[in-house]
């Protein structure tokens, strides 16, 4: 009881001096990246009045720039999501409360508030719901997820924004759902097929637009990838504040100037101090890349963003052996799924037989394939061998003959081709299908298995030599055959090396993993899986390796988890470490790499000065 109180007591002494009523908290100005108590005040302040429906955490990113902005407008000041003196002002006032704080007006017979139930009100959620307004349970009670939902509409179309729905707000709701469903069918081409996003369009470029405008603060709606009318009120309300034509279609103008505004808010949020900058580039002059980028994390929010060479977080790269990581994690989707005996005989699923050829009789595992220990060759490069042939004479170069599968540690690629055997085989889909179903596309990600089927308008860089010259072009591997059929026999080099992936959806993947499975609501593992991948696995030999996922153990504060990707002059490593909550992911092109107990030296610096850069960066309040 003693320590509770203490701890209490503590809070209320930090945030003490940012207290509404203090003249303090009403002369700062915060803004997108600020952290720690005062940030904490203007969450409360902002949650009691009904604007802010996130957790008080300190942090302002882009669901308190939003709370801000919606706050701002309701109060008649300027709309930038940015609190400064005025906004902090108005809020000492009191002032701009949604409707239902303020003494309420009669209500008309017709009308619906908060408290209000019946069915009325449940096709009153039904039409929000249809437009992307509102996102709760349609369960016909008029609560403060319908008020806010309602006043959002109602601020999109110029009305009076009381959050209670009178009659006139009913109709428009009524006749807006109506025409957006009309608008929807047929099903829509492809959005930007026309170059231009629109009303009813969805897909991949409207998801990309949306999360670019909830970044900045103009859309509060989880991005669903669909252009429903609150995305095209977020767009108009970009335009106004851009100078663009106020016409709702997002055009090439708008795009870019979106590019602009999102690219500049991220580089404000995530700006770093001098000594974090040198120290950067002092990594990448002394490693001799022609190009690299890195993104830090920790609980889920970035705090480092830092590229050079003309790449960025955004940049999809061919990312060498993290593509095995990558296709563990969809492969243990199917081991929850109790489709994969992780002990079972592999041959059991595959269309073909894989025996060491000097030990027929013991039976290869996943379990084996994911930890390498599976006796496969690491001076095995064949990926497509007629294996009905093999061990017909004798040993075969495929596998190291004097090691009996599950006893020996070996790191070999062939492991990795057969993970994406195994996914065709049991599913019946390709890779790339099985892979964007249940993981890319769940979690937001832009990847593939080879960038022809990467998202329209995706930036590539080739894959350079270690003297920076290109060593293999987009353009080739564009050009190159790909089955996207499930075909275990022929497509087995694909899930070696040959995903193509940013920084950007490798750090979300690792906040998966740390965050036991689930990110942003969305589960791809069981957390007992999660658990399993980094563990020793039992009845076998001791391994670097728990399941296709790499344990680093030399570096302070824990064990980082993750993979290495090595190939001509390219690396890519993606690590999160559970003791910090911190994620790591860094690819660098275009240099003779240099290891240190098997990881590139850049990765190897980042890793043994992360709480020097942790430290820099928030201090500086990233």
């Amino acid at each position: 009881m003693v320590k509770r109180f203490l701890a209490v007591l503590l809070v209320l002494v930090m945030l003490a001096p940012f207290a509404l009523t203090s003249s303090a908290f009403a002369a700062q100005t915060l803004r997108r990246g600020a952290r720690g108590s005062a940030v904490m005040t203007l969450q409360t302040a902002l949650k009691d009045l009904g604007y802010y429906t996130k957790a008080v955490d300190g942090i302002y990113g882009s669901g308190t720039v939003a709370a801000v902005r919606a706050f701002q407008a309701a109060s008649g000041l300027k709309a930038d999501g940015i609190a400064g003196p005025k906004t902090m002002a108005k809020l000492n006032e009191g002032g701009g409360a949604p409707a239902e704080t303020q003494p309420a007006p009669v209500p008309g017979p017709d009308e619906l508030r908060h408290g209000s139930r019946g069915e009325a009100v449940k096709a009153l959620q039904s039409a929000l719901k249809k437009l992307g307004y509102y996102t709760k349970t349609v369960d016909g009670i008029y609560g403060k997820g319908t008020a806010s939902a309602v006043r959002a509409f109602q601020q999109a179309k110029g009305l009076d924004a009381t959050g209670n729905a009178d009659s006139r707000t009913q109709e428009l709701i009524s006749a807006s759902a109506a025409q957006n469903q009309d608008q929807a069918q047929p099903a829509p081409a492809a959005a930007g097929s026309t170059g231009t996003l629109r009303l009813g369009d969805s897909g991949d470029a409207v998801l990309q637009m949306q999360e670019r405008l909830a970044y900045i603060g103009y859309y509060s709606t989880d991005p669903a990838g669909v252009f429903d009318e609150a995305t095209r009120a977020a767009v108009l309300a970009f335009q106004k504040a851009q100078g663009l034509t106020k016409d709702g279609l997002a055009g090439k103008k708008t795009l870019a100037a979106l590019e602009t505004a999102w690219k500049a808010a991220k580089k404000e949020a995530l700006s770093m101090p001098d000594e974090a900058v040198t120290f950067l580039r002092t990594m990448a002059a002394e490693s001799g890349a022609a190009c690299g980028t890195v993104l830090l994390s920790k609980h889920g929010e970035p705090f480092l963003i830092w590229s050079f060479g003309g790449i960025d977080e955004n940049t999809c790269l061919r990312i060498a052996s993290v593509t095995k990581w990558v296709t563990a994690i969809g492969l243990m989707t199917l081991y929850d799924q109790g489709k994969l005996d992780l002990d079972a005989d592999i041959g059991d699923y595959l269309p073909f037989k894989v025996r060491n050829p000097a030990w027929p009789e013991k039976a290869i595992t996943a379990r084996m394939l994911l930890s390498h220990t599976s006796s496969l060759s690491p001076a095995a490069d064949n990926y497509h061998p007629d294996w009905s042939k093999i061990g017909v004479n004798g040993y075969d170069p495929v596998f190291s003959e004097f090691v009996e599968p599950g006893t020996q540690y070996a790191y070999a690629d062939y492991n990795g081709a057969l993970f994406g055997c195994l996914i065709e085989a049991i599913t019946g889909e390709s890779v790339q299908k099985y892979m964007d179903r249940t993981v890319f596309k769940p979690l937001g990600l832009t990847a593939a298995y080879t960038p022809k089927l990467l998202p329209s308008g995706t930036v590539t860089k080739d894959l350079l030599d270690k003297n920076g010259k290109t060593a293999i072009s987009v353009k080739t591997d564009i050009n190159r055959t790909f089955n996207n059929k499930a075909d275990p026999k022929g497509n087995n080099g694909y899930t070696v090396g040959r995903l193509f992936i940013n920084t950007d959806s490798l750090t979300r993947l690792a906040q998966m993993m740390l965050a036991g499975g689930e990110l942003d609501g969305v589960r791809i593992l069981n957390t007992d899986t999660v658990a399993l991948m980094e563990a020793d696995q039992p009845g076998l030999t001791e391994s670097r390796y728990g399941l296709g996922t790499v344990r680093l153990t030399q570096f302070d504060r824990g064990t980082w988890y993750g993979h290495q990707g090595r190939y001509s002059g390219l690396s890519s490593n993606i690590y999160y470490q559970r003791e910090t909550g911190i994620t790591m992911a860094l690819i660098m092109n275009g240099y003779d790499q240099k290891l240190e107990d098997n990881v590139v030296m850049p990765a190897v610096t980042l890793l043994r000065n992360m709480e020097l850069l942790e430290t820099l960066c928030t201090a500086a309040g990233t």
